[in-house]
């Protein structure tokens, strides 16, 4: 008798086509689920980029941390009982400017965070106008210096003044006049949204500043660097030359060290310090801690930053000089400039395009000055400044840097 073997293998193909099927399913279900039963195809959404303070280039929380426009404040910086000033360690980038009588002024610039009052305030140079728009800032100040005003007017730049607004200030009795005229957030908000300063979310351009991705950024350049030396030294042709010299500069470049630099003239009589333990300079002023009113606290910064100008004696229509010694100062002249950060100094030029541009400071191998995130000091200096700087770190400091530059130069021998 024959065997119906057809019957089994039609059962035997049925029972296997069901169970790939109940695996199938299996496996749709788990992914289908959210399971750990495979990829869905769907890529996992990008992290969101960080929001960085553009000044400090320090991370915030969000867009609404920062306003849609910074505030730029006019502060005396006399021997006259001007400092202490009020509020001035919340300012993100203080300039320090020459006025006449080889006094200082600052221009205070506030964005990250907003003091109750600013104070005192004092008058305008018409070149404070050039850098309120660096910073699409809007200008607060008390008085106006000659052709200021028509300096802000040309800039565009959103201004209020105590010569126009006398009654949105107040004099305090704990400082002598001219220096004890002060205002409150509130008032330059209400006045501020009163002609529209806020309307629109203003973008100021960032610097260079040294994070992780910097840091990555320079040990590749100098490995490209070493690259160009090894493949083309031998070379004689001009270009190749050419690029192994600029290469072995990028190899071969150190920072000089400084941590204490100094300022004097007339009226001015300035210190910082570095202080290794803090990561942070430290501000004197004819000797004496340099500190806030408000808190009592010795102004801190994480960078100085020197941008040497030229200044020159205003004149009237006939050449006679201004009989209050008023300065002229061109902001976009170009010149040298200097950074110290980290205990360490930069030196290069600036230069500016326009009054819509930012300021651009590179170093000697033409590399954008790279900022320590944090405060900045900037030091706007003329020829009446005696400036200097040196390295006063601990001989102790030195002696451990060296001998653990020098071992890890034996390492490398060994290896």
């Amino acid at each position: 008798m024959k065997k119906n073997t057809g019957n089994k293998k039609s059962l035997r193909f049925i029972f296997a086509a069901a169970f790939i099927m109940i695996m199938a399913m299996g496996t749709i279900a788990l992914t289908g689920c959210g399971g750990s039963g495979g990829d869905t195809g769907e890529k996992a959404a990008p992290e969101p980029e960080p929001i960085i303070n553009p000044i400090t280039g320090i991370e915030v929380e969000s867009e609404d941390a920062l306003p849609a426009r910074a505030i730029q404040v006019s502060i005396p910086n006399d021997t006259y009982g001007a400092v202490p000033q009020s509020n001035i360690t919340q300012a993100d980038i203080i300039y320090e400017f020459p006025v006449e009588g080889e006094i200082t002024r600052l221009q205070a610039i506030y964005y990250g965070e907003i003091p109750e009052k600013f104070g005192p305030n004092r008058s305008i140079r018409y070149y404070f106008a050039d850098l309120a728009t660096e910073y699409k800032a809007a200008s607060v100040g008390y008085g106006w210096g000659k052709h200021a005003r028509d300096q802000m007017k040309s800039n565009n730049v959103h201004y209020l003044n105590g010569m126009d607004h006398p009654e949105l200030w107040h004099r305090v009795d704990y400082k002598k006049a001219p220096n004890n005229a002060y205002i409150d957030w509130k008032d330059v908000e209400d006045f501020g949204n009163e002609h529209h300063w806020f309307d629109e979310k203003q973008v100021i351009e960032p610097w260079t500043f040294r994070n992780d991705k910097w840091a990555e950024e320079q040990e590749q350049a100098k490995a490209d660097a070493q690259a160009v030396i090894d493949e083309k030294s031998e070379s004689t042709e001009e270009a190749d030359v050419k690029a192994v010299e600029k290469a072995k500069k990028i190899v071969e470049y150190v920072p000089e060290k400084a941590t204490d630099l100094h300022v004097k003239a007339l009226g001015c009589d300035s210190t910082c310090k570095w202080d290794a333990e803090k990561g942070k300079y430290l501000r004197f002023w004819y000797g004496e801690p340099y500190v806030d009113l408000e808190t009592d606290k010795q102004l801190e910064f994480d960078n100085i930053l020197v941008q040497k100008v030229h200044s020159d004696f205003m004149t009237d229509e006939n050449g006679n000089r201004d009989p209050k010694n008023r300065l002229t100062i061109d902001m976009y002249a170009g010149g040298d400039a200097l950074l110290f950060t980290q205990g360490e100094v930069v030196k290069g030029t600036w230069s500016r395009d326009g009054a819509d541009s930012r300021t651009v400071f590179k170093d000697e191998l033409g590399r954008d000055f790279a900022f320590t995130p944090g405060k900045t000091w900037v030091y706007v200096l003329d020829q009446d400044k005696d400036f200097s700087y040196e390295d006063n770190t601990p001989e102790e400091e030195t002696t451990d840097a060296s001998e653990e530059a020098t071992e890890e130069a034996a390492d490398e021998a060994a290896e």
